[in-house]
């Protein structure tokens, strides 16, 4: 069930994610946390100083929660419906590029 927040698929080959009738894929940066949306061919966003799928994949298929590291006023844990609704504030502020901690801040605002 598809929450108003979106849904995770991390049963396929390529991490995915689903909100608002709209399929994103998710991918990441070597060298630099980043993971990027994607709309077919088109990046619609890019968190900085987030996660890698395979990390979301890992954490969240077996239970467990992913940590931001960035200071006491940003370190929370994101279990996958939390994690879900920052990307959903992501997609929403309808801009192409912004830090997790940020996007995470506008999912505590929206998300009460």
């Amino acid at each position: 069930m598809e929450e108003d927040f979106g849904l995770l698929n991390l049963s396929s080959d390529e991490v995915a994610y689903t909100y608002k009738g709209e399929t994103y894929r998710l991918s990441s940066h070597p060298y630099e946390p980043c993971l990027y949306l994607w709309r077919g061919d088109i990046c619609v966003c890019a968190l900085h100083n987030a996660y890698n799928p395979e990390a979301l994949v890992k954490a969240f298929t077996a239970g467990k929660t992913v940590k931001t590291n960035y200071g006491k006023d940003y370190d929370k844990e994101y279990d996958e419906a939390g994690f879900c609704r920052v990307l959903a504030a992501a997609l929403d502020s309808g801009r192409d590029d912004m830090d997790f901690f940020y996007a995470a801040k506008l999912a505590k605002e929206r998300f009460r």
